[in-house]
């Protein structure tokens, strides 16, 4: 399960340390930086906010040379370009190193038009920001929201550095995953959270499109939900292959998965989870339709379905949940 490629932009506005110029008597200028800061929040990025905690890039930058995946090489660029090179780190005009505060690292520029003016223009701020471009273990990152509904994504494992770039426009780009798997996280998660009853949901997950689309928080949910001892299981639309179970195997890993069913494309999924003894509470699925007499949380909501009377308390109680916390009234005593 290939993991995207992401970008992020540290403005010199907001982190003036993301990148500078060194200039020291009879040595050539060169840059330094961090990039990125721990456990610094970013700007909105789709309905979450980020940051990297100081265990990021262990095992990335640190890698020795005897090590079987070789060193690690990352190239500086401007603007992400890769036809506008400036150095890297295997041929030592990039090096990378952890301190205290974040990512830190040297750049000494090569003696090409490219290198000598990226010296100028940092120096005199018409190169305004860093970035850098990286992957994230799906197992590599946690996903929290509090009570007032702020959803903060921290990246402790990246699986990937493969740029750092000097860049003149700061960008923000909104995030694939909180463009449609956030709110289906959310409203699942509120459900979750909701639940009064003593008896222990049986919540299915889909897997491709929905767990594949940001495997880093739907696992965030599934420790969440399995920790309240509710039950979780896949129901997939793939066919009942050992090539396919092992994948699904794998990408679920250490997960508290309950049970692993693949219908095919020619059974109902509700009908494959009655002939494997199963009793959904909850569809989370990038195609709810495809689930029959399954009933939405509320309308407007995104695809989360509830297919029982149980689900339909929850939701309500997640509801009213909502409502105290935007009132400011405190919880019943019961």
């Amino acid at each position: 399960m290939s993991q995207e490629v992401e970008r992020r932009y540290l403005p010199v506005a907001e982190y003036p340390d993301a990148i500078t110029v060194q200039k020291r008597d009879g040595e050539e200028p060169v840059l330094i930086g961090i990039s990125p800061p721990w456990d610094s929040l970013s700007v909105d990025l789709g309905g979450f906010r980020e940051k990297f905690a100081p265990s990021a890039f262990d095992g990335l930058v640190d890698r020795k040379p005897n090590d079987p995946r070789g060193k690690i090489d990352v190239p500086f660029y401007r603007e992400h370009d890769p036809a506008r090179i400036t150095g890297r780190t295997s041929n030592g005009r990039l090096e990378l190193r952890k301190e205290p505060r974040g990512l830190g690292y040297t750049h000494k520029p090569a003696p090409t038009t490219d290198g000598r003016d990226l010296i100028i223009l940092v120096e005199d701020r018409t190169i305004t920001a860093a970035s850098f471009a990286f992957t994230t273990a799906p197992d590599g990152e946690t996903w929290t929201e509090d009570e007032k509904g702020n959803v903060v994504r921290t990246v402790f494992r990246a699986s990937g550095l493969y740029d750092i770039s000097a860049v003149s426009r700061p960008a923000y780009p909104q995030s694939s995953i909180g463009m449609r798997s956030l709110p289906l996280w959310k409203n699942a998660r509120g459900i979750v959270a909701a639940r009064a009853e003593p008896k222990p949901l049986m919540i299915s997950i889909d897997y491709d499109r929905t767990f594949t689309a940001a495997p880093g928080l739907w696992r965030s949910f599934i420790m969440d939900a399995t920790g309240r001892g509710n039950r979780i299981v896949c129901i997939s639309r793939r066919e009942d292959t050992e090539a396919n179970r092992e994948e699904l195997r794998l990408a679920f890993g250490d997960l508290d998965m309950s049970q692993i069913v693949l219908c095919g494309t020619d059974r109902q999924k509700r009908s494959a989870a009655a002939a494997a003894g199963l009793e959904v509470d909850v569809w989370i699925d990038d195609y709810p339709e495809g689930i029959p007499e399954a009933a939405p949380v509320a309308r407007g909501t995104p695809p989360v379905k509830v297919s029982t009377l149980a689900g339909a308390r929850a939701a309500a109680a997640a509801a009213a949940a909502r409502m105290r916390i935007a009132t400011g009234c405190k919880e019943p005593r019961r």
